[in-house]
């Protein structure tokens, strides 16, 4: 019998006995079931494969379906990104939203167009680069030019000053002085804010009495306030300690700025000038300092402008008072290097307060006591010293102050005469200037060094530029100090490389 279902139930309904005995009926049975086999086989394959074909469309279509989707989104997206980069000119996408390649290329030709900017940006930059060096280079030379003339001029009034002159001189020297003072203040105003744009000022850790600078400044300012028929208060808390570590002279530039100011802008009126003790912890103070005047005033809108370099609150401050416009910039930056900020309250007519807190380390009153003892006892006897200067009116005045030391000082008016000096004589230390005609500190130095390693070698420059600073070290010299100097300040020089 054969083994497929329908064909067996039609054998059962349709055939008698006689006919399945019969070989030839059992054959074509058997040939009749191969047959629907082969039928029922095939009709599964093309049920099969018309399920796949059916499944694999439907995936086709939904990847389809997807891509347009995610076209129509990046069309979107370039459209978006054209119009975004073009705000610039006011310029919109205005072709057909479905051309991909025309806003491709509209992309691309952007893309160029920005690449030309970047170069002549590029190109900008580095010729603005150059100026800010050629600027640098320019100050530099400036600062040397005026500051060695003005050393003379300040040292020569602070020798005059010492030398008892009569009440009439007296008067004639402090003006000069004054004039002088004021003219180095804004010498280093214009190179100490080229330092701060090159990033190139840094505060200097000393120990120093914060009531003898308050009082030293304030009373440098009392001239000024004389001429203006002001009143200046000066007051400091008692619980303040007497002295601290840091950069007194940076110090002493931002209270400087802000009690000059107060002065300039009142007339006939009153600063106060107050350091208050916010907070007192073991090791350190934080100090609030306040400068208020009752002068002028600022209005309102112009309170940013007057920490903008070169900027002042009106055109007719310039004309009126004077001033580059750069002192309450630096100011704020040199508070900046303090970790801290200027502060302004003011009204127009009413006057102003100026205010900030500082947070300095507290030094050992004895150490201080010390190097105040030592600065006043200083002497030089039985020292040799070989002053390398060519400028005459800085030798008389450095001979001067030398010899009022008691020391033994003979002078090079250029390296080379030097060289050939400290080849014959043994010096205790060498005060060596920088810029000099035949031959520069730098490269006497250098052949110095090529036969006494041991002489103590100081330099005595007019650049203030941290470059210059690195180059004196580098050529062979201990130390440096900066004209005009202090005299204080050439003592501690002395003393540092002499005891």
């Amino acid at each position: 019998m054969p083994d497929h279902k329908l064909l067996n139930k039609q054998l059962k309904k349709y055939s008698s006995p006689d006919l399945i005995a019969n070989k030839h009926f059992i054959r074509f049975i058997e040939a009749v079931n191969d047959s629907y086999a082969a039928y029922d086989r095939d009709k599964e394959l093309s049920d099969h494969a018309f399920m796949v074909s059916q499944q694999e469309f439907g995936e086709i279509n939904q990847r389809l379906i997807e891509e347009v989707e995610l076209r129509k989104l990046s069309i979107k997206k370039l459209k978006e990104t054209f119009n975004n980069i073009k705000t610039d000119t006011g310029e919109r996408f205005g072709g057909n939203d479905d051309d991909l390649l025309e806003i491709v290329d509209l992309l691309n030709e952007e893309i160029t167009r920005r690449k030309e900017v970047e170069l002549q940006l590029l190109i900008a930059k580095e010729a603005a680069e150059k100026a800010s060096l050629a600027k640098s280079e320019f100050l530099s030379i400036i600062s040397h030019e005026i500051r060695t003339p003005l050393n003379a001029v300040i040292g020569m009034g602070h020798l005059l000053l010492k030398s008892n002159p009569r009440p009439d001189q007296l008067d004639n020297l402090e003006a000069l002085k004054t004039s002088s003072d004021n003219l180095l203040v804004l010498i280093n105003d214009i190179l100490d804010f080229n330092k701060i744009e090159a990033g190139k000022l840094n505060l200097e850790e000393a120990p120093f009495n914060i009531k003898k600078l308050l009082k030293d400044i304030v009373s440098a300012n009392t001239n000024g306030a004389n001429e203006r028929e002001n009143r200046v208060s000066l007051v400091i808390d008692e619980r303040v300690p007497e002295y601290f570590m840091g950069d007194a002279l940076r110090l002493g530039q931002v209270l400087n700025n802000l009690i000059s100011n107060a002065i300039k802008f009142t007339h006939r009126g009153f600063i106060s000038v107050r350091v208050d003790l916010q907070k007192l912890k073991q090791d350190s103070a934080l100090l609030y300092f306040s400068v208020h005047d009752t002068g002028v005033g600022i209005a309102k809108e112009n309170l940013t402008n007057i920490f903008t370099p070169f900027m002042q609150a009106s055109t007719s401050i310039t004309r009126q008072y004077g001033g580059t416009g750069l002192g309450l910039a630096i100011t704020r930056r040199i508070l900046g290097l303090f970790n801290s900020d200027i502060k302004v309250e003011s009204e127009l007519g009413k006057g102003s307060k100026f205010h900030f807190t500082l947070e300095l380390n507290i030094v050992d009153a004895d150490q201080i006591n010390q190097l105040e003892n030592d600065i006043a006892g200083f002497d030089l006897k039985n020292k040799r010293l070989l002053l390398v200067e060519d400028t005459l009116f800085n030798v008389l005045y450095a001979t001067q102050l030398l010899e009022g030391w008691n020391a033994t000082v003979e002078v090079a008016d250029n390296g080379e005469i030097a060289v050939q000096m400290m080849q014959q004589t043994s010096y205790d230390i060498v005060l060596m200037d920088l810029q000099m005609p035949v031959m520069d500190g730098y490269t006497a130095t250098a052949k110095i060094r090529e036969f006494n390693k041991d002489t103590p070698i100081v330099a005595i420059t007019a650049s203030a530029a941290s470059d210059v600073r690195d180059k004196i070290l580098e050529s062979g010299m201990q130390d440096y100090i900066v004209k005009p100097f202090n005299p204080d300040d050439l003592i501690l020089k002395l003393k540092k490389h002499l005891y």
